[in-house]
């Protein structure tokens, strides 16, 4: 009976440990980090090795995660680099991130190269040193840098292997290459690291251009992933129908518009002309003559004495006669 085709999957997360960073790197663990291990733990089709092996099957990969937690050189940092041997136990490997504290220190540089190339050991002991190593079937290798500080210029000191003395990042960029590493990138928002985000596309040997997760999955921080196909669900993903975003107004984008001509000046002097002098054939309610019957209504006749002060009655004279002629 042939045994069943085997799939392992060696990934080294590299967390630069700041307390800059501790406020942040849990949150990040939680939401992304998590998804990446389960993304990987999905079964994958393994191809046959040689010619008279069995046909391609579908195998659950046994993923194998390392943590390397560096810092900044002494004093500033009482160690620059602390890591953890592979382990597929994910409960463990869970709880030795969460139980790690992080160091002071790095606030303008880190050692991020002494990271990376103690995940470059932890691949090599792997492969020389692990009794399982013949007996597993690597297909992939995945570095995932987790970080938010520029790194130091200078190179690597503190490596164990005498082959990485003086190492640089253009040195683990090339060492990456020939160990067919993925490099992933995790970088905190608004950050600018050019040197550590040059190694997306000098690490890698694959030419496909970074899976970014949206901004909703990942608020903190910009996530690139190269080798690891991780769907993004629908609560995060981007409406298909999004308007696109206006522009801002810039002077590249401004078209200049045409200056309307000017008339010449003689053209110009009878145009005024025309607008002071008034038009005969049109009336104009301000310069007509007022009919004052017309306008003005009339007003009604008043007079002055009553109705009754010119009027005398019968009865009243002769009632002055009789008083006279008794007087």
């Amino acid at each position: 009976m042939r045994p069943a085709p085997r799939c392992d999957i060696l990934c080294v997360l590299v967390v630069e440990s700041t307390q800059h960073m501790q406020s942040l790197f849990h949150g990040l663990y939680d939401t992304v980090i998590t998804r990446l291990i389960t993304q990987m733990r999905t079964p994958v089709i393994v191809e046959p090795a040689g010619k008279n092996s069995q046909a391609a099957t579908k195998a659950t990969p046994c993923v194998r995660l390392g943590v390397v937690f560096y810092g900044d050189y002494f004093p500033y940092s009482m160690q620059t680099c602390s890591t953890q041997y592979f382990t597929s136990n994910y409960r463990e490997f869970t709880k030795i991130i969460k139980a790690h504290r992080f160091c002071e220190g790095g606030q303008l540089r880190c050692a991020a190269t002494e990271g990376l190339v103690a995940a470059l050991e932890m691949f090599d002991d792997f492969a020389e040193f692990d009794p399982e190593a013949h007996l597993t079937n690597v297909q992939q290798r995945h570095a995932i840098m987790v970080t938010s500080t520029p790194p130091y210029a200078e190179g690597c000191r503190e490596n164990s292997h005498m082959r990485y003395d003086g190492f640089g990042l253009d040195d683990v960029a090339r060492r990456m290459r020939e160990m067919k590493v993925s490099f992933s990138l995790v970088k905190e928002r608004g950050k600018q690291i050019e040197q550590i985000e040059g190694l997306l596309k000098s690490a890698n040997v694959s030419t496909k251009a970074p899976l970014e997760l949206p901004k909703l999955m990942s608020p903190n921080f910009d996530v690139q992933l190269i080798g690891i196909d991780l769907p993004i669900p629908p609560e995060f993903a981007a409406p298909l129908n999004a308007p696109a975003p206006i522009a801002p107004a810039t002077l590249a984008n401004i078209q200049p518009q045409p200056v309307p001509a000017m008339p010449p000046p003689k053209q110009q002097q009878q145009q005024q002309q025309q607008q002071l002098v008034p038009q005969k054939n049109k009336a104009d309610a301000a310069t007509l003559p007022i009919d004052v019957s017309v306008a003005m209504p009339k007003k009604a006749k008043v007079d002055s004495q009553p109705p009754s002060a010119g009027i005398v009655s019968p009865s009243s004279e002769e009632q002055l006669k009789t008083a006279r002629g008794k007087a």
